[in-house]
């Protein structure tokens, strides 16, 4: 009997423990309009570390929450959002990042954007090339033509249409 009080003893301190532990976390800190944007737009950048298949911001794994209190804590004690970026990029490296900084963010941003573009431009080349030989052969056409096949032409244009009206 004494040894169930005791373990039960235990086990309710464990939990209140648990409990304050759980209220540090989620104290609430009085943050401003910019500084909860500051967050928001940190979170949207930074990558869930345990299967890098969503951003912090939707990822409701344990990593992912304690990495939102964590850039809650950093810009509620006035870390810039660089300072917090180079922090989780120094510590997971630079695939933490949604699109990753530098030139490698710039390439990965820009090739699909050139690549649409010359898409476009070889679509217009092709057009304009497909316009101006169908105008040649057309052209070409009708100077070949004698004067007697246009009067026999036209001739049988006026009679098809003549049976229309």
């Amino acid at each position: 009997m004494e040894k169930k009080l005791i373990a039960l003893f235990a086990v309710a301190l464990l939990g209140s423990v648990a409990v304050v532990a759980v209220d540090a976390q989620s104290a609430p800190v009085s943050l401003t309009s910019k500084q909860i944007a500051l967050i928001r737009k940190i979170e949207g950048r930074v990558m869930a570390p345990c299967c890098y298949t969503q951003t912090i911001r939707d990822h409701d794994s344990q990593v992912a929450v304690e990495m939102r209190a964590e850039v809650t804590a950093l810009v509620a004690s006035g870390k810039s959002e660089q300072e917090i970026i180079t922090y989780y990029r120094t510590k997971y490296g630079e695939t933490i990042l949604v699109v990753p900084d530098g030139l490698q963010g710039r390439l990965l941003t820009g090739f699909p954007i050139a690549a649409f573009l010359a898409s476009i431009l070889l679509l217009l080349l092709y057009i304009r090339r497909a316009v101006r030989a169908t105008d040649a052969t057309a052209s070409l056409m009708v100077s070949n033509a004698s004067d007697v096949d246009r009067a026999a032409f036209q001739k049988k244009i006026r009679a098809d249409l003549g049976e229309v009206r």
